[in-house]
């Protein structure tokens, strides 16, 4: 019976690994998301804030050497 046990045992380490895998995933996931979000509202309040660009935020670089 003793095998039998250890067998149940590991499965549930295994069980209990793929759980923690899977709740890191969807945290990454979701800060992704977040970071996304802020990024584009951004890039919304910017070009807001500047209408002279229409749009084109980003096609005039100022390069000096």
């Amino acid at each position: 019976m003793s095998g039998v046990s250890g067998v149940s045992s590991g499965n549930n380490m295994e069980m209990l690994a793929v759980a923690m895998t899977k709740r890191a995933n969807d945290a990454q996931g979701e800060a992704v998301l977040s970071l996304l979000q802020g990024a584009a509202e951004s890039t919304q309040q910017i070009q807001a804030a500047s209408p002279a660009n229409n749009g084109r935020l980003g096609s005039n670089i100022d390069i000096r050497v």
